[in-house]
């Protein structure tokens, strides 16, 4: 019984901490949220404007993409190589959500319908995106970006 008090004792406070420290990550900081997104849309803006430099200022050196179109995960020199191949449009389907994960890393996610092609080949219709970003030097940049294709 002794042991059953101790261990209580010290898992308590971590227990009463959690629901606020889970509140503040899944509600976050609305001005950091607001970042993410502009940050994510400007490097949307970069691929609709084919402008690799402005691509490359958006993501980390080690970022990673992977999507049904790709032949397997892509750094960001076979994404810019690959500029020339996709032709399409992203509607975004509500707001995107964003959990921060830490304070320098976030989740942003949404469903989107895309119309378009990679190489020639139709691109998946509706998707889900999943995007990680982190805060570098006080500049967010996405690390991870993964679509899943949702209907064809």
């Amino acid at each position: 019984m002794r042991s059953l008090a101790v261990v209580i004792s010290l898992i308590s406070p971590v227990l009463l901490a959690a629901p606020a420290d889970l509140a503040l990550a899944q509600s976050g900081d609305a001005g950091t949220i607001a970042a993410i997104n502009t940050a994510s849309d400007a490097l949307h803006d970069a691929f609709a404007a084919d402008d690799a430099e402005a691509i490359r200022s958006h993501m980390t050196d080690d970022h990673i993409a992977v999507t049904p179109y790709y032949d397997g995960p892509q750094a960001v020199d076979g994404i810019i190589a690959q500029l020339s191949d996709i032709d399409y449009t992203e509607t975004i389907e509500g707001e995107p959500s964003v959990a921060l994960l830490a304070p320098d890393v976030a989740l942003r996610t949404f469903f989107a319908d895309w119309k378009g092609s990679f190489k020639e080949r139709p691109l998946p219709g509706r998707v889900y995106v999943s995007e990680i970003l982190v805060n570098r030097n006080g500049k967010w940049l996405e690390r991870y970006y993964q679509v899943t294709t949702v209907e064809p």
